[in-house]
């Protein structure tokens, strides 16, 4: 009995093991027939690109315009301005009131909104493929004709105002280690500065000074307005003309004053806050990305690889050592940001378990990182992290929002159509010896800032880190 036993798991353990090895062929078979995302781009004669990112999706669209310009563009004494600009752009026209365009927009989407990057400023709907028109109309009327109401202005520096104080004001990790941290990590750059801007700079913010704003940067030739969903490019071409077409471009493209900062000195800094208002013990570490290591879109997802591996979820290396093995944290995180102009960041987070010490968790902390490239990273962890970035890419094949956002941010951090295009391709060329590479460049102790977050009471009183 014992050996039938024996023989019946014996050929369910090679039942397993074949079907499983037949999963894992199916997998490389499809990451090997993976094909470039359908992306198209034609430009008007006034120099507005139009791009389309073709998908089988029928029933919605996502359509968007793209502006270039961001809290990098701003002058040092309006810090806010773009921010501002884009509240004003919900304010009305001199063809319909703020009240009638917030109907329109609520009455034929699903969902709209938009944002405001370092270097970008974009204005997205998501709706039925028939009432593309009237987005694009819409988006028209507001490049051209927008209203610039001083009881609406006045009305929004308040709300500007409420928002600095409630994401800043309010919270000691914004307004007393964030922001000094990119002092840090930008010497000269306007990248050192908030993009929601400061009190009285908002205040500065007048008719004029948004004005002029929006009319250096608000025109058609430092523009895209990008169509994801089931268009060709030509009916998109025919659309957008028809409502764009006759736009007239202010001036050549919009010159973009950048001061570029130089490398990274090679200096540590520890930068430590206590306050009553936090609640756990937090520890942050930034790293500097210098330009050069993401000045394509291969380093760039490289260095998302690095972060991903390294701390981005609970499988994680530092999450398995830190979280799971040594109980010194609750939970880590990683997150990495790159800019169009200048040196980005990665950085790791972590919550410390009641009664842990600083000290302790760093020293753990950077032991794994010192021995990450050469110990922990391997050719099986990096050839998995390919198929999980493969797959979220594939998958956004029926999210054209999420499409949307991977166009738009990577084109507005300074990579091509093409590189966009081909992402996948260059997914899978990525080797361990270029992970490697760059983490090695990017995890030094002399690259580093590192932040310390406590409440006065609750953390270990002989947590000296000094």
């Amino acid at each position: 009995m014992m050996r039938l036993f024996f023989c019946i798991a014996v050929l369910c353990a090679f039942f397993v093991r074949n079907v499983f090895s037949g999963e894992e062929n199916k997998v490389e078979e499809q990451v090997s027939e993976l094909t470039p995302l359908e992306i198209e781009e034609e430009a008007l004669e006034n120099g507005l690109r139009v791009i389309v990112v073709h998908t089988n999706t029928k029933a919605s669209i996502v359509c968007g315009v793209l502006y270039f310009v961001g809290f990098g563009d701003e002058p040092r004494n309006l810090v806010g301005i773009s921010h501002f600009t884009e509240h004003m752009m919900f304010g009305g026209t001199t063809n319909l009131s703020s009240k009638g365009l917030k109907e329109i927009i609520e009455k034929y989407n699903k969902n709209s909104n938009a944002f405001t990057t370092n270097d970008i400023t974009f204005y997205h709907h998501q709706c039925r493929k028939q009432f593309l028109d009237v987005n694009l109309k819409i988006e028209a009327d507001r490049m051209q004709n927008l209203l610039l109401d001083e009881d609406y202005i006045e009305r929004e520096r308040k709300v500007i105002i409420e928002e600095r104080k409630m994401r800043v004001e309010a919270d000691p990790r914004q307004k007393y280690m964030y922001e000094s941290a990119f002092k840090i990590l930008y010497l000269y750059s306007t990248y050192s500065y908030p993009g929601i801007g400061y009190i009285d700079q908002i205040m500065a913010c007048d008719k004029s000074a948004i004005e002029a704003h929006y009319k250096k940067f608000y025109t058609p030739n430092n523009a895209a307005v990008i169509i994801v969903g089931d268009i060709t490019l030509k009916e998109a071409v025919e659309k957008v003309n028809k409502y764009f077409g006759s736009i007239k471009k202010r001036g050549e493209n919009a010159k973009r004053d950048r001061i570029i900062d130089p490398k990274n000195t090679g200096l540590t800094y520890t930068m430590n806050h206590e306050s009553e208002q936090i609640q756990m013990h937090d520890l942050d570490t930034i790293y500097h990305v210098n330009r050069d290591l993401i000045d394509s879109m291969k380093n760039i997802l490289i260095v998302e690889m690095v972060s991903n591996l390294l701390a981005a979820r609970g499988d994680s290396v530092l999450a398995q050592h830190l979280v799971d093995k040594k109980e010194l944290a609750y939970v880590i995180g990683s997150y990495v940001d790159n800019r169009a102009f200048d040196k980005g960041r990665l950085s790791i987070s972590m919550i410390l378990r009641d009664g842990k010490y600083v000290k302790a968790a760093d020293e753990e902390m950077t032991k794994v990182i010192n021995d990450f490239a050469d110990k922990y990273l391997t050719a099986e962890l990096v050839e998995k992290e390919k198929i999980k970035m493969l797959d979220q890419i594939e998958m956004m094949k029926d999210d054209p929002d999420a499409l949307m956002q991977l166009v738009v941010l990577n084109i507005g951090n300074g990579y091509n159509l093409l590189d966009i295009k081909n992402i996948k391709k260059i997914i899978k060329s990525i080797t361990i010896d270029d992970v490697r590479s760059i983490a090695k460049e990017i995890l030094q102790k002399q690259n580093r800032i590192l932040q310390i977050y406590s409440h006065p009471t609750t953390a270990p009183r002989n947590d000296k880190f000094f």
